[in-house]
């Protein structure tokens, strides 16, 4: 009998479902897509409903595509973007569309959070407030929504809204959590100082779980919705960026995790056992238990890559023919483009500037100059904004290897710039996504196979990458990269 386990990411433009069997090989994948209602004054919602259909979308798509049979599904685990809120009512029906991560209008809620708190906040959560962050959108909603806000019986998050509809059950994982705004990392627990500070009534918030906790079984309702077996049992999971770390085996290790997404996160997941005695923990708890996740990000990575295609070489039809010439024309350019220098702040910076106001710019243009010189500025900017990170938090000093993940892996001569700059060989995963690490959770948790020895397989089939430059040679470059950087 075959038996397969289902993980499934919950992202802001689309759920991608990942199939593995039961040794922990990829089977298949699907995608579907969803548009977020985004307006100019800041707002970026959803409706939590369009996950669960797309999900399901997904599922109907492994029958006719692939010839699954759903029942052959054995255990499912939901992932998915953080620091969202999904407010339910008493019958666990939202009340209003999902307020999104990245939704700006409640800057005046996180100002009175840190005005309110200050560092009682930052010990709590071990960062300042946001508008991102879940509290800030609760106390928008009851500030500006009152009719709404006195229907809500609970809040959850995308990945945990997928999991109640599969089960019933409203529930949410420990490491979702950490990005809430509600939570005491040091106890990983909701604080009960940021809940009493804001009159906030616990019974409003899901009970907690571990990631690797079974939160429910299939239901008869949701059997019939999606195809998949009553009774299976539904694994908890956790947020994107951790699954993500989780589906590439970095946890306890001097790996470092570079996604090159749209922007570039570097991460590591670090025991907390290995911390120095009395350091405040600082980041997010990870989906294993007594492990935090910490890391940074750049802001523009593979969307400076995608823009200098639409600007450069928006003749080319197909976006794979297009991203392919880049690389020819690119690798035709020497070592520091000629003299030409790009700096990635498109949308202005996160790590390690933290600048809203910076913006990119290309520097030392010549008559010269091809746009194949632009490119390989582009790939040289991005990997030394990248470098410019590394350097400037001590914590990612211990790093001796890299993973790489995201969709930037394509690119063989970007991936070996990058390399080159950072003087340190890596491995682009064969597999390395949140719905990719889900499946392994859902795999671990019903106990259908050990992730561990399937994460090292995936490992181990991916493609390595070695230095063919010393770093040394891009030192020149890097010192002019930081002295035009405008700071």
């Amino acid at each position: 009998m075959k038996r397969y386990v289902l993980g499934v990411d919950i992202g802001t433009s689309g759920c991608k479902c990942t199939l593995l069997d039961d040794l922990g090989n990829l089977v298949a994948s699907a995608s579907s897509e969803y548009m977020a209602a985004i307006s100019g004054d800041g707002y970026a919602e959803q409706n939590p409903l369009e996950w669960y259909q797309a999900m399901i979308l997904c599922l109907h798509d492994f029958k006719t595509s692939y010839g699954i049979d759903l029942h052959d599904i054995s255990s499912v685990c939901a992932t998915g973007q953080m620091q969202g809120a999904t407010f339910l009512d008493s019958e666990g029906k939202p009340v209003r569309p999902s307020i999104l991560w990245n939704d700006l209008r409640s800057v005046a809620e996180s100002d009175e959070i840190n005005e309110k708190m200050g560092d009682h906040f930052v010990d709590a959560t071990s960062f300042a407030a946001t508008s991102s962050l879940t509290i800030s959108k609760y106390l928008w909603v009851r500030k500006n929504e009152p009719e709404i806000f006195n229907n809500i019986s609970k809040i959850t998050f995308a990945s945990s809204f997928i999991s109640f509809m599969l089960t019933g059950r409203i529930s949410a994982d420990r490491n979702n959590i950490t990005l809430s705004g509600l939570n005491d990392i040091n106890k990983n627990d909701w604080s009960k100082s940021i809940l009493d500070a804001f009159n906030i009534p616990e019974e409003v918030l899901p009970e907690l779980t571990d990631s690797f906790e079974t939160v429910g079984t299939i239901t008869r309702e949701a059997a019939a919705l999606t195809g998949l077996k009553v009774g299976i049992p539904v694994i908890a999971g956790g947020g994107d960026a951790s699954c993500e770390s989780y589906s590439i085996g970095i946890a306890g290790t001097n790996k470092l995790k570079i996604r090159l997404g749209s922007a570039a996160d570097m991460s590591l997941v670090i025991p907390i056992s290995t911390l120095p005695p009395g350091s405040a923990l600082s980041g997010l708890r990870d989906v294993l238990p007594d492990h935090m996740l910490v890391g940074q990000y750049t802001k523009s990575c593979a969307a400076s890559v995608k823009w200098a295609r639409n600007v450069f070489y928006s003749e080319i039809p197909t976006s794979d023919d297009a991203y392919s010439k880049m690389d020819q024309d690119a690798s035709q350019v020497p070592i520091g483009a000629d003299g030409l220098t790009f700096h990635p702040y498109l949308t202005g910076e996160n790590a390690p500037y933290f600048d809203s106001n910076l913006r990119g710019k290309f520097s030392g243009i010549n008559i010269g100059h091809t746009r194949g010189h632009f490119v390989r500025a582009v790939y040289e900017g991005v990997s030394f904004s990248i470098l410019d990170v590394l350097n400037s938090f001590s914590i990612f000093q211990i790093a001796t290897d890299i993973i790489f993940v995201g969709g930037g892996t394509k690119s063989k001569v970007w991936l070996q710039i990058l390399s080159n700059v950072l003087g340190k060989a890596g491995t682009a995963a064969k597999n390395g996504d949140a719905s990719f690490g889900a499946a392994l959770i859902a795999g671990e948790g019903a106990g259908v196979f050990n992730a561990e020895e399937a994460i090292r397989m995936n490992i181990s089939q991916g493609r390595k990458i070695i230095p063919t430059e010393s770093s040394d040679v891009y030192s020149p470059f890097f010192e002019n990269y930081k002295q035009l950087v405008g700071k």
